[in-house]
């Protein structure tokens, strides 16, 4: 009966054996069967072999299990230190790739901001540069237009400047008697266009019918009436000098208002250029801040995952490695609670034995 009650218990620390190995693969060079010794225990005890003959067989097998335990102690221990440097290494890895991906995340949204900002400044540097090249073009074109407008009032005021002089030398060559009263009225042509091209009609007109007059005269030749025309003509020349000299005073002062509006406009030209350069420039080195911020980051991530996973991966093989040590450890502490009882049955039954033949031979002497 007992013999069955061993064996049963032998079976099922088999089967937690067995179970182990399959759970958490453990390679030794030497591999325990304690089906193997179940059976040399039953055999020598059939057998009658001596009781230090079946205990030396279980201090061998106590003796295999304590030397596995030694070496996957050993081992364990190896594996713990092998795990510290893991997750000593693969913290300090993520710890960098996350402050990296922190910093360089930072940096790429500072960059992108102010490139936003920039690129609008940008925008707002090109609007202002058109419209100041635009009305700077329109200030030249007006500008010209008005230089034409100059020069052929200009030469309009010449031309009756001229005319009137002519019109005093031929009453003065009348007054001599060498002029001709037909050269009168061809100058007073000239003086009619002249009137209307300065804008003068009214200035014009009484020199006009008093040289009318004086061509209706012809064959009567009056000093008086010369006299007159030719202070009509003096006083003529005063006024149409005087515009001439307001006009080109009114143009000078045109002039400096152009030259001054001319000279702003292109200052302010020069200082959008130069503000487009700055911002090209700072446009340029944000884009290649994003560009390396863009790259760092991407890398750190990768880092991150890639050390995140490797961790996580160590963390569970390593907790494979505690609970095969924790298993196995409490297994072989079983094996040897097992071996133990077994002991002491197998030294109970061959003290049993010595008494049933202690007590066979005192019968037998009585």
């Amino acid at each position: 009966m007992r013999s069955l009650v061993i064996c049963a218990i032998l079976l099922l620390a088999t089967a937690n054996a067995a179970s182990l190995t399959q759970k958490y693969p453990f390679n030794y060079s030497k591999k325990r069967s304690i089906m193997a010794v179940m059976m040399e225990v039953e055999a020598k005890l059939k057998s009658k072999s001596p009781l230090d003959a079946i205990l030396n067989v279980l201090n061998d097998f106590r003796d295999a299990v304590n030397t596995e335990q030694v070496n996957h102690d050993e081992i364990y221990n190896v594996q713990q230190t092998e795990c510290a440097s893991e997750h000593e290494f693969r913290s300090k890895q993520v710890t960098d790739a996350s402050n990296v991906l922190r910093d360089s995340s930072a940096q790429l949204s500072s960059c992108e901001t102010q490139k936003a900002r920039t690129s609008n400044q940008f925008n707002v540097n090109e609007q202002q540069t058109f419209s100041n090249e635009e009305h700077l073009n329109i200030v030249l074109a007006t500008r010209d237009a008005e230089e034409a407008y100059f020069k052929k009032r200009s030469q309009d005021y010449e031309d009756a400047l001229h005319a009137i002089d002519e019109a005093s030398d031929i009453l003065t060559s009348i007054y001599s008697g060498s002029g001709s009263f037909a050269e009168v009225a061809r100058v007073s042509k000239t003086m009619l266009q002249n009137a209307i091209n300065v804008k003068a009609t009214l200035q014009y007109a009484p020199v006009l019918s008093a040289l009318a007059q004086l061509a209706a005269k012809e064959r009567q030749l009056d000093e008086s009436a010369l006299e007159r025309v030719a202070q009509l003509l003096e006083t003529l020349r005063k006024n149409v000098q005087q515009a001439y000299s307001d006009f080109s005073a009114g143009n000078a002062v045109a002039v400096a208002a152009f030259n001054d509006q001319k000279d702003r406009l292109k200052v302010t030209l020069g200082r959008l250029e130069r503000q487009h350069d700055r911002l090209q420039d700072k446009l340029d080195a944000l884009n290649q801040c994003i560009g390396t911020q863009s790259a760092i980051a991407q890398t750190a991530s990768q880092k991150l995952q890639r050390n995140t996973q490797l961790w996580d991966q160590a963390k569970a093989l390593c907790s494979t490695f505690d609970n095969e040590y924790n298993y196995a450890t409490q297994t072989r502490r079983q094996e040897l609670q097992l071996v133990t009882q077994l002991e002491e049955l197998v030294e109970k039954r061959f003290a049993q034995v010595d008494d049933e033949n202690a007590e066979r031979a005192q019968r037998l002497g009585l």
